[in-house]
């Protein structure tokens, strides 16, 4: 099957690999599409993302965390999925892909992937592997998603649950001021999200006058600021309650614990690159927290409620994407995103739409 993969450092290409191999609690997915996450993936591709000492990078590795897929097959011990299931999130792990010589970095970005039936080997007191051993159901991240979500904008539902889930972990109370850095499909997710909350201000800042447009037009929120251009002046003096770091950049994290309010807390969503991280605490005001939210916390408890915001338009997938491509063009994908030509990018596989 295809599979798209970092080949050598800041090459990706789509290469052959073995078909996944399932046990009987798991399912096979025939995946549709998945997004190109502008954080994650990208810092993988330039080996700029923060390693495990247990599992540094090989090549070729497969990317993917946003793939969503169809069950076209089911093992004989699975009770509670069924063929035809649209699922989130299938993964197939080095367990699953027969070759010692491919490494995994999430590894959805494939043609088949594998589903798991959590429930049965949790009721059958069977392993998901080490990291999964303890894991309830409702916390694992395949889940079903109904039919009347495309597939296309299924590749959405990861990202929303994560920056939703998010903003419910800073704890938002009513009156609060509250400021974002990062003008791309994150920071207008958070910017999003922050308004199903009364909050004072909500306030976003970037440097690209297109896409702070485009946040403006959709997440709708009070203010937003080109940071570029000088206009951080619209605040000077202003404090905040809680400020977001939606990019990861420790020159955002200096900044902007100076810009909060006693009792004020700066939260970090952004993956910060391993040659960006140097953080004293002494950088940091008293009276004053960084709370690290680089990678999500209980994100998937949120799927349900994600899904009505979608049936009932509070947020449109299409809002997000810019452009669908085959996964064959996923080169062109990522350099659209690094030139900043695409807002966010989805690709297809197997037909999906």
């Amino acid at each position: 099957m295809k599979a798209v993969c970092i080949t050598e450092p800041h090459v990706v290409k789509v290469i052959d690999v073995p078909m996944p191999v399932r046990n009987d609690y798991e399912c096979l997915v025939e995946v549709k599409a998945c997004g190109i996450c502008s954080s994650t993936d990208l810092k993988l591709i330039h080996c700029t993302h923060p390693e495990n000492p247990r599992s540094p990078m090989r090549f070729p590795a497969i990317l993917g965390h946003e793939a969503v897929g169809v069950i076209v097959e089911v093992g004989s011990k699975v009770r509670n999925l069924k063929l035809g299931d649209r699922v989130l999130v299938p993964f197939s792990n080095q367990r699953h892909i027969p070759d010692d010589k491919i490494d995994i970095k999430y590894g959805a970005m494939t043609e088949y992937s594998v589903a798991p039936d959590v429930v049965a080997m949790q009721e059958d007191n069977v392993s998901d592997g080490p990291q999964r051993r303890a894991m309830e159901p409702r916390d694992h991240p395949c889940q079903v998603f109904p039919d009347d979500i495309s597939y296309i904008d299924g590749a959405m539902i990861l990202s929303f649950k994560e920056t939703y889930s998010a903003v419910r972990n800073f704890n938002i109370q009513d009156g609060m001021d509250v400021l974002v850095f990062g003008d791309g499909s994150v920071g207008m997710g958070l910017a999003h999200f922050i308004n199903a909350y009364k909050a004072n201000s909500n306030i976003v800042v970037g440097h690209h006058d297109d896409r702070l447009k485009k946040v403006m037009e959709i997440a709708k929120p009070s203010m937003i600021i080109n940071s570029h251009k000088g206009e951080m002046d619209k605040i000077e003096g202003q404090r905040f309650d809680i400020i977001v770091d939606a990019v990861g950049s420790t020159d955002i994290i200096k900044q902007g614990v100076r810009m909060l309010k006693p009792g004020g807390k700066l939260v970090v969503i952004g993956v910060l690159p391993k040659d960006n991280a140097d953080l004293r605490l002494f950088d940091i005001p008293n009276y004053t927290s960084v709370m690290m939210h680089s990678f999500p916390y209980r994100e998937h408890r949120t799927q349900g409620e994600i899904i009505e915001f979608m049936r009932s338009g509070f947020v449109k997938a299409a809002d997000y994407y810019s452009h669908i491509i085959p996964m064959d063009d996923v080169a062109e994908g990522v350099r659209m995103l690094e030139s900043r030509e695409a807002f966010k990018v989805i690709l297809t596989m197997n037909g999906g739409a």
